[in-house]
């Protein structure tokens, strides 16, 4: 293809096309006959009366540069030659090439003179290109064309939103480093100087004052956006929120944002990581947002809720009291795997009465249940019925902290309580972070970490290659079930509620409608996440009181009463749990001692000696002698068998004795009987290992 020859004139020449100076007036220099085409490209609209003033269509391609989405879906209806015409012009400087240049372009090269003609003159009548004077070495060009800069600069913003992805969208840093990667404004700022600046930007106090700077409807809105939707607030929410601004105006706002490095105003396509949101968003910057709520949601603020709520130690005593009742009585379960209705009202008759207002007592046992088989406490036998495990008898020994662990692991990993798995395990683990974050016992908006925790992970979208595992089908639930950015945090809210209260390792605080406003991290969830070595110290003054009727009352020894925080006696609470009835909780807590219950402590693996320790170790004054008297009585009336460091085992009843050496699987152990009252059993076992057997066995076995 021979390239015509260029039209020069001397530069001393006037000039014979005068260049449109802006948008404006190169729209208004169309022909009138191209204004129906541009309207409808510019509009979408294929049908319809074009406007008769030319105001009103070139207010129409203005409006479409300022929204993101639409520009985009307009330049998608280009197609692959007007495209590629459209992106020869943006790489050259000022938008600007001749004809000379277009023939000799290597993309173009496919093109003959018939479609590049076609196509420029499609490009000039949709406003995309204007005729220019390309200055030349010998002259100028007047062949050339440019693209006005107004839409090369919105096009050049879309691609590089697109491209840059979603940290550099949400996060100040990300802005700062994406405005200064600019050739034109590289050399004002090194790479060195960003950094420095960055730090300065972020610093919180900085950043509140720039927010408390913005004219008065803007600041109102990001301070509302910022509490109720965690800095992120899609343009459909606004639609239907209260606001002094009477309507949405995303252009303006997003250059005061960004000029005063508060935010932005983007299109956000989360889409292809699984997200349901593809919509113009207001967006204060993550930094920015962290500052404005712990302005808000510092220590002490909100008040002391109206009311509160805590679980303590209940699930881990309630878990025991399950496996407890497994031992005991052979429970049934369905074809399907489930417990028999009428069972689980006779469980639920032994579990703690104490679930508060998150969960019923019946979930709660759900939970339980699940979590036992995941765990392999129980297996199911060839009658239908369920038997307890060997790793459900290692369960009971373990120390509170060590199960409390293993608990907290399981509901990291678990598909509960609600939204998509991947997505919600990702912020799970990042709001334990941030959990580690806050002071033990102080009352928190209940929004502010699930909010900071959501941020956080739509800025690491990319990194954690959320598109690849939705591209791959690899993620769980389809897109159309998808969670959109305020379901996000609300389901991570759910999951506190409804797992981590269960666990005791929050509190959960309510206002006088009931409806939970606040959390704080419990003295237990502290120790859990690593903020307290060890338990607590032991008090000087005991804190218990045991009665000669069997009733033991538990005092709080610090400012937290174990019934109200589950904060300090959680480990003493636990243990009494395990051989008592909880019989009144409140500032102080009430158990029950009885026959039942230390037979009960007994099955689960708690030994006699470690009983009557609890209640000796921690009384204020001397326990009565009846109720030592009396759980040793229980104990043997139970069935206990002692083991000795020699491995002689010994009980006072000779005729549970009896049946012990002549059962079949005990028998293989047995060495001679030295007495009615004792056995003498294989040497080369650890005593510890030879009562694990032996209860294996179905015996009460306990160490001497």
């Amino acid at each position: 293809m021979t390239p015509p020859k260029k039209k020069l004139s001397k530069p001393t020449s006037a000039p014979a096309v005068q260049e449109p100076d802006t948008l404006k007036s190169a729209l208004a220099a169309l022909p009138e006959a191209d204004l129906p085409e541009l309207y409808r490209f510019w509009t979408g609209k294929q049908n319809g009366r074009v406007p008769a003033d030319r105001k009103r269509i070139t207010d129409q391609v203005l409006a479409t540069l300022g929204e993101q989405a639409k520009l985009g879906s307009r330049l998608d209806e280009l197609g692959k030659r007007l495209g590629l015409l459209l992106d020869v012009h943006l790489a050259a400087p000022r938008y600007e090439r001749g004809r000379g240049d277009l023939v000799a372009s290597k993309p173009l090269a496919h093109l003959g003179n018939f479609d590049l003609e076609a196509g420029l003159a499609a490009l000039l009548r949709r406003g995309l290109l204007i005729t220019s004077r390309l200055r030349t070495v010998d002259g100028f060009d007047d062949s050339a064309h440019r693209v006005p800069s107004e839409i090369g600069d919105a096009i050049l913003r879309l691609r590089r939103a697109r491209r840059r992805g979603v940290f550099d969208m949400v996060t100040l840093r990300g802005h700062l480093e994406a405005r200064y990667d600019d050739p034109a404004r590289a050399a004002q700022a090194s790479p060195g100087r960003v950094r420095q600046m960055y730090k300065m930007y972020a610093n919180e106090a900085a950043a509140v004052a720039r927010v408390e700077r913005l004219p008065e409807g803007l600041r109102h809105l990001i301070e509302k956006t910022t509490l109720e939707f965690g800095g992120l607030l899609p343009r459909a929410f606004f639609d239907r929120m209260e606001t002094e601004l009477p309507h949405w105006n995303g252009r303006r706002w997003g250059k005061i944002l960004r000029d005063s490095l508060v935010g932005t105003v983007e299109t956000l396509e989360l889409g292809r990581y699984g997200l349901k949101h593809n919509d113009e968003t207001l967006i204060v910057f993550n930094e920015v947002a962290l500052g404005w709520f712990r302005r808000v949601a510092v220590p002490s603020d909100p008040d002391r809720p109206f009311d509160e709520a805590s679980l303590g130690v209940d699930l881990a005593s309630n878990l025991s009291r399950f496996l407890a009742y497994i031992i005991d009585h052979n429970v049934r379960f369905t074809i399907k795997g489930e417990i028999f209705k009428t069972t689980e009202k006779r469980i639920l008759q032994d579990l703690i009465p104490n679930p508060g207002r998150e969960l019923e007592r019946a979930e709660v046992l759900s939970f339980i249940y699940r979590f036992a088989r995941d765990q392999g406490f129980i297996e199911s036998t060839g009658e239908r019925t369920f038997a307890l495990t060997r790793a459900g008898r290692d369960w009971e020994p373990l120390q509170l902290e060590e199960k409390l662990q293993v608990l907290l692991d399981h509901i990291l990993e678990s598909s509960d309580p609600g939204g998509n798995p991947l997505h919600q395990q990702h912020m799970r683990h990042i709001f334990l972070r941030l959990l580690k974050r806050l002071e033990p016992g102080t009352w928190y908006d209940l929004m502010y970490l699930p909010f900071l925790a959501r941020n956080n992970y739509i800025c690491n979208l990319d990194e954690l290659g959320l598109a690849e595992a939705f591209a791959d089908g690899q993620a769980g639930t389809p897109r159309s079930g998808a969670e959109d950015l305020q379901r996000l945090a609300w389901n991570l809210v759910g999951w506190v509620r409804k797992r981590l209260y269960l666990l005791g390792l929050v509190d959960l605080g309510y206002d006088r409608s009931q409806r939970p406003v606040a959390m704080r991290l419990t003295r237990t969830g502290a120790r859990i996440l690593g903020l307290v070595e060890g338990p607590e110290p032991s008090p000087l003054l005991g804190s218990l009181v045991v009665t000669a009727d069997f009733e033991v009352v538990l005092f709080p020894s610090g400012p937290g009463a174990p019934g109200a925080e589950g904060g300090e006696e959680a480990e003493l609470v636990h243990d009494l749990d395990r051989f008592c009835d909880r019989e009144k909780i409140g500032h102080l807590l009430h158990f029950r001692i009885s026959e039942n219950t230390v037979q009960r402590g007994l099955r689960e693996g708690l030994a006699l000696e470690r009983m009557v320790a609890i209640l000796e170790g921690n009384a204020r004054t001397p326990v009565p002698q009846n109720v030592i008297y009396s759980i040793r009585d229980w104990a043997q009336h139970a069935g206990l068998i002692m083991l000795r460091r020699d491995l002689v085992a010994s009980t006072d009843d000779a005729e549970l004795l009896e049946r012990f050496h002549k059962d079949p699987g005990v028998r293989a152990y047995v060495v001679e009987v030295r007495s009615p009252t004792e056995v003498q059993m294989k040497k080369g076992i650890t005593p510890k290992r030879m009562a694990a057997l032996l209860r294996d066995l179905g015996f009460l076995v306990d160490l001497a």
